[in-house]
């Protein structure tokens, strides 16, 4: 999966993202980077080259981070 693939998405959509918890449960999560969802103060940097990505839970309204190593797919949310 190509990380700025996943992360271009993100900044356009809603994302489920399925990945691995570092404790090793199974985690299934709709996120997004998206400006309208985040706090005002928020800065988006380039996460890429980052071990983890940090994203928008829509769910708990809040900010969650997963690893990439942990990805196992993703989808864009239907509207």
């Amino acid at each position: 999966m190509e990380k700025t693939d996943l992360i271009k998405k993100l900044h356009d959509n809603i994302v489920t993202v399925e990945f691995t918890k570092v404790n090793g449960d199974y985690r299934k999560m709709k996120c997004t980077l998206q400006s309208e969802y985040l706090p005002e103060t928020t800065v988006v940097n380039d996460q890429k080259d980052k071990p983890n990505l940090s994203v928008w839970d829509i769910d708990a309204n809040g900010w969650r981070s997963f690893k990439w190593d942990n990805l196992m797919g993703y989808s864009l949310e239907s509207a």
